[in-house]
């Protein structure tokens, strides 16, 4: 049985977010953007949701309070497709609904 997480991004993107860069692997910018995306319901949701499912660890705001206990446990591959998958999806309903 599978969780689907609908992510509605009621949220304005910072200006730091909102001009992400998906092709930049510096490892500095991606953990930047990660923690402050890691300031969104959705954006956690959807980490706890795939370290759970990848991972077998359950994320919680007890243990995992802040983005650097997260960060530990993913390779810089997952950040930066963590990253771009809540930014660009939000690119995308924004340009969905001009």
């Amino acid at each position: 049985m599978a969780i689907v997480i609908q992510a509605k991004f009621q949220n304005k993107l910072s200006s730091k977010l909102d001009k992400f860069e998906p092709g930049n692997a510096d490892p500095d910018y991606n953990k930047a953007v990660f923690s402050e995306l890691f300031e969104l319901p959705q954006f956690k949701a959807h980490v706890a949701a795939y370290i759970d499912r990848n991972y077998c660890v359950v994320i919680n705001d007890e243990d995992h309070a802040t983005p650097e206990s997260v960060l530990a446990i993913l390779t810089l591959k997952e950040i930066r497709k963590m990253n771009e998958w809540i930014v660009l999806k939000n690119r995308r309903a924004q340009l969905l609904r001009r």
